[in-house]
């Protein structure tokens, strides 16, 4: 049996067997997040131009945040692309990337598509989220060493498998349609900082949309696309082992949702800056100190991710998401970075600059190559007395599962984000319906909610 058989075979047998309760409360934290960053990212130009450029077919899917509807191939795209627009979307180890803005958009698209009900976008998305996670496992973090965005890469196979459940596709169909992905996983970090990375996660849901579609449609592929000496796994791991036992043994056992879980932002910026953002905080209060006591800062990270966060000088607002000296200079200057933060202005301010200049970013000596899942650090502040503080953390991506997001920081997050579009009634209104998702007989009645 071929891998994209075998992972048919795994998205199928789950069929009633989901451990739902356990997973319901994180589905639906996840959902509201990602509709709320694609309310405060459909304005943006990243989300724009592609919406000016695809006019797309006729269609009952929503682009969420405005009164347009049409295809699922599209809206996938679009809805996609306008969610990781502002990187402020969820997080999660396993897959290495952003899974919901991968999985949700497609999913959604062809829920309204097929006119299905709250609870069975849940079970899709659940479904795509254990696939994505555990295709992640087995690439292992090769993968995202050499170079690719495992939110395009990885989140394709996430947003088939959502697809194909949203579908009911044959597992011959749903084995094509995986196969077929493989030849459309797309998405390279050195495009970081652009407006090209968001556009990887509409890719993502696009081409699982499109790929679902097609093998429902009779098109082929090779059942061998994952495992050919020239398929998925020789092209993007480049020779590295992959670890097929991570990726077929136990799923859910435990949910990879709950374990080691989704993680949800309360930054608007890259994961890899969200430990020192904290660390920084943690040390301004717990020693009383303000800005002008400061002399440096140092931020000590695994050497991959400091590589991936050192922009001592970033070039505009997209590029300081993934700054380590522009994220802790912001809070510094204002408690954490916000939205508003992230414009070419805002990185060009003189004082902001400034700021900066007391940041120096390193690879920490004592953390090796196991550190890179970790997310975690060490900041050194060093005050003009002389006094030195130190902080650590070992384990945090985002707000991950040591560090939960509430519910009360979602709903005032979501409100916030859901402000660049809708009324404040409008958004509570939809906040709350999204949070009893499950409930809803046809989730289209909720993403007419989202239309201002």
């Amino acid at each position: 049996m071929t891998i994209a058989e075998r992972l048919a075979g795994k998205i199928h047998g789950l069929g009633g067997s989901l451990p739902f309760e356990g997973c319901l409360h994180w589905s639906r934290m996840a959902i509201t997040d990602m509709i709320g960053v694609a309310l405060a990212g459909v304005g943006t130009e990243t989300a724009r131009i592609p919406g000016s450029i695809l006019s797309g077919a006729a269609g009952n899917s929503h682009i969420i945040g405005t009164a347009r509807r049409c295809d699922p191939v599209t809206a996938a795209l679009l809805n996609g692309t306008a969610a990781h627009a502002l990187d402020f979307d969820d997080m999660h180890e396993s897959m290495m990337g952003h899974p919901s803005v991968a999985i949700l958009p497609a999913a959604l698209a062809l829920g309204e598509h097929v006119g299905a009900t709250g609870k069975e976008l849940i079970e899709a998305y659940l479904v795509g989220f254990e696939t994505a996670a555990r295709i992640g496992r087995g690439m292992t973090h090769a993968h995202q060493r050499r170079g690719w965005h495992s939110t395009g890469t990885l989140g394709v196979f996430g947003a088939v498998a959502a697809s194909a459940t949203l579908l009911n596709l044959t597992e011959n169909q749903t084995a094509t349609a995986l196969a077929m992905a493989c030849s459309m996983a797309s998405g390279v970090r050195g495009n970081y900082g652009t407006m090209t990375k968001p556009l990887h996660a509409g890719l993502a849901g696009r081409n699982a949309v499109f790929a679902a579609l097609m093998a429902q449609e009779g098109f082929c592929a090779s059942t061998e696309a994952f495992e050919h000496k020239q398929g998925f796994f020789a092209v993007y791991n480049d020779g590295a082992p992959v670890d097929e036992d991570a990726m077929f043994e136990n799923w859910f056992e435990p949910p990879e949702i709950l374990d080691p879980g989704v993680c949800l932002k309360l930054y608007p910026c890259g994961s890899h800056t969200h430990p020192f953002i904290e660390m920084t905080k943690s040390l301004l209060a717990e020693h009383g100190v303000t800005l002008k006591d400061i002399e440096r800062l140092d931020a000590l990270s695994e050497t991959s991710r400091h590589h991936h966060a050192d922009r001592p000088q970033p070039k505009s607002g997209l590029d300081a998401k993934f700054s380590t000296q522009y994220t802790m200079a912001r809070t510094l200057m204002n408690g954490s970075p916000k939205l508003a933060h992230f414009t070419d202005e805002a990185v060009r301010e003189k004082d902001i600059r400034n700021v900066m200049a007391l940041i120096h970013a390193a690879p920490h000596p004592d953390l090796d190559e196991s550190w890179a899942s970790k997310y975690g650090g060490e900041v050194i502040m060093t005050l003009k007395s002389g006094a030195v503080y130190r902080a650590h953390i070992e384990h945090q991506i985002a707000r991950g599962p040591s560090m939960p997001l509430s519910k009360n920081d979602l709903r005032e997050k979501f409100l916030d984000c859901a402000a660049a579009c809708l009324e404040p009634a409008r958004a509570e209104d939809l906040f709350d319906g999204l949070m009893a998702i499950d409930s809803r007989e046809n989730i289209a009645t909720l993403m007419a909610q989202a239309v201002p």
